[in-house]
């Protein structure tokens, strides 16, 4: 998952892929929020709505990637910085409903599949989902980010 932040319009664009244990795309959202928020306040949302997303289509065992600082924070959640606690608290209760769940860092350039879906929202008045069958751009994000990381 990751975020976009709009300060022209004060909203967020939330992105959410979710893979299955080889890496194919199983569903996908793309969801925009009128929330002034920032950088780190906006991917904390992020992550909390992609749980309740894998909560919700019925996952019992997730492996959720994010930023540093969030990994951090909820595995020692005496380390989250005050302008997300209460949003990393709700997130660190909604993990408790998995079977399984670990927390995985990936650098930003391991998410460009997740932030074209978060900027996608830039024209959205609600959220789209795609179940089953994902988008082109979808697709190809997430083609051209194997190929960009097949070289290292």
């Amino acid at each position: 998952m990751d975020a976009a932040v709009f300060k022209s319009t004060k909203s967020i664009g939330i992105g959410v892929i979710v893979r299955d244990h080889v890496g194919d795309v199983l569903v996908a959202l793309s969801t925009q929020l009128p929330l002034p928020l920032g950088t780190l306040e906006a991917k904390a949302k992020a992550m909390d709505v992609a749980i309740s997303f894998v909560k919700d289509i019925g996952l019992q065992e997730v492996t959720i990637s994010g930023c540093s600082i969030l990994i951090g924070a909820l595995s020692d959640m005496s380390k989250v910085p005050t302008s997300i606690e209460n949003i990393v608290s709700g997130i660190h209760n909604k993990l408790q409903h998995f079977r399984q769940h670990q927390m995985l860092h990936v650098k930003r350039q391991g998410n460009t599949p997740a932030h074209h879906l978060a900027r996608h929202t830039k024209g959205l008045d609600n959220f789209v989902t795609w179940i089953e069958e994902t988008s082109s751009f979808i697709e190809f994000a997430v083609i051209q980010n194997a190929l960009l990381f097949s070289h290292y």
